[in-house]
Order: C-alpha cells, then structure tokens, then sequence
C-alpha cells in the first residue's frame, strides 16, 4: 500500500491525504477482484504460482546437489589420502618382503654350507676315529712288544 504523506501540517491536509489513500487503495481491491473473477488471469496466477514453486524447488535441488557434491569432494579427499596411506604401507611392506627374500637366500646358502660342513666334519670324525682306533691298535701292540722285550731282558740277565 502506498501511502502519500504530506509535507504540510494541517489537520485538512491530513484528512484529504488519507481519503485519497484510501481511493487508491479501495482501487486496488477492486482490480485485484476483477483480475481474479477473470479465467485467464486465474490460470496465468496458477501458472505463475507453479512457476515459483518449481523455482523453488530446483534452487533447492540445487542446494542439496552442491551440498552433496561437497560432502562426496570432502569423501573423495579423505579416501585418496587413506590411498596414499595405503599406497605408502604397500611399500613399506614390499620392502620388507624383500628383505626376507634376501634373507632366505643367504639362509639357504648357509643351509647348504652348513650340510656340507656338517658331511665333512662327520667324515673327519670317523677318520679320527679310525686313527684312534688305529693308535690304539698300535699302541696295543706297542706294549705287547714292550712287555716282549722286557721279558727277554730278563731271561738274558739270568
């Protein structure tokens, strides 16, 4: 509503400001009736209506689709970090695998220097043997002919 205010102080410019106030206010009511007793304005007021509404609803559409999308961007950043996390664990873990493989094959190069180590200690180990028995064998016969010639010693000096 349009008011017309007057820049005089008089109590009859008051009155006659407010009187045409209200023509043009009751004017206004009366096309606004008219406008809505007529079929074409209905529908263009309908249609006007729907206009809004489905403005609103694809501002809002808009809305909820920027918000989403935010929330997937935020979603995809942490996830390509979790990769890169993951990415850097895989990595350390292959290393590591590495090592091992490393390590196995130096384990299975002593393995088998220690088997043929083991075969040839086991080899000196019968040969000391058999040299002892050997020694002892000797040293056997050693003291038979000791006691031997000691006993004949003895029949000499009788």
């Amino acid at each position: 509503m349009n008011v017309i205010l007057s820049t005089s102080h008089s109590p009859q410019a008051r009155v006659s400001s407010l009187a045409y106030a209200r023509r043009v206010s009751e004017r206004r009511r009366t096309k606004t009736r008219t406008a809505a007793a007529d079929p074409s304005s209905g529908a263009l007021a309908i249609a006007g209506s729907l206009g809004i509404v489905g403005g609103t609803a694809l501002a809002a559409l808009y809305v909820l689709e920027r918000q989403s999308r935010e929330e997937l961007q935020r979603k995809l950043v942490r996830l390509e970090q979790a990769l890169q996390e993951r990415e850097q664990q895989i990595a350390t873990q292959q290393e590591e695998v590495k090592r091992a493989q490393e390590y196995a094959r130096e384990n299975d190069m002593f393995r088998t220097r220690y088997a043929d180590a083991a075969r040839d200690i086991f080899k000196l180990e019968k040969a000391l043997e058999l040299k002892d028995g050997q020694l002892e064998t000797f040293m056997v016969v050693a003291q038979r002919q000791i006691a031997q010639l000691e006993q004949q010693v003895r029949r000499l000096q009788k």
